[in-house]
């Protein structure tokens, strides 16, 4: 278990540091609704700029989830080794109910939200088909979900609901900040068209609607949880295939 668990920390660890050391990057060009008031123009994101999306934010968090749980199953396992304290255990516990929704969620907008907003404006979606990105939208999910199905199954606890929105609110308020430093030259940009504050309510209403979308991914691994405990392995196959083909996307 500390294996398998260990074996996806370097997967994302590796994914991370050739984003940021390896890889040149890309340059984003967010495809703002017509009621935008921004000015459209390319984003460089190259060298530490690829770790600040919330993709970035989200997949890093779930590689330190598993670092954490990781550490708790060798221990567990090895003798000699003395338990982690008990706030270490409440901590990866909390990471990863946190993690977790995140992945479905950032799935699921890029395949029904950002993926065809590309589409309808510059049509050019070759950022989003790099293995990289592919990695950062489709692997994460898959991670996740195999640790609920496969591996130690976490629980993630209804208790716990608010820990997952406020990572989102922390992103929010990055947004804000960070929005006039994107390109100061050309005013001010957000990286992912529905954060846009000049749309108004609009803006309003996708955060919201962003919210509801968390909300039931958390609740899905919260039932998972416990219906997975007592089923079969092709329950948990299921489980698996059915979410992945309902966040997945890998061209257009």
């Amino acid at each position: 278990l500390a294996y398998a668990r260990f074996a996806c920390v370097a997967l994302i660890s590796g994914v991370t540091i050739y984003a940021t050391f390896l890889n040149e990057g890309w340059h984003q060009t967010t495809n703002y609704l017509p009621k935008s008031k921004l000015q459209q123009t390319s984003i460089p994101m190259t060298g530490y700029r690829t770790q600040l999306p919330f993709t970035s934010w989200s997949w890093n968090l779930l590689g330190l989830s598993f670092a954490m749980s990781g550490y708790i199953a060798y221990t567990a396992a090895s003798e000699g080794m003395d338990p982690p304290s008990p706030w270490f255990l409440r901590i990866a516990l909390l990471m990863y109910e946190t993690a977790a929704p995140q992945t479905l969620l950032v799935s699921a907008v890029v395949r029904y939200a950002i993926w065809p907003r590309v589409l309808a404006g510059t049509g050019d979606t070759k950022d989003l088909r790099h293995p990289r990105t592919l990695l950062w939208h489709n692997a994460n999910s898959a991670i996740a979900l195999l640790e609920a199905a496969f591996l130690g199954g976490l629980p993630v606890l209804m208790s716990h609901v608010a820990i997952a929105p406020m990572f989102g609110i922390a992103y929010i308020l990055f947004s804000w900040v960070m929005a006039p430093y994107w390109r100061p030259d050309c005013g001010p940009q957000f990286i992912y068209f529905f954060m846009d504050t000049t749309l108004g309510k609009g803006n309003a209403i996708a955060i919201m609607i962003l919210l509801m979308v968390l909300m039931v991914f958390y609740g899905l691994f919260a039932i998972a949880s416990t219906l997975l405990a007592g089923s079969g392995i092709l329950a948990h196959a299921f489980f698996v295939f059915a979410l992945c083909a309902l966040v997945f996307r890998f061209n257009d």
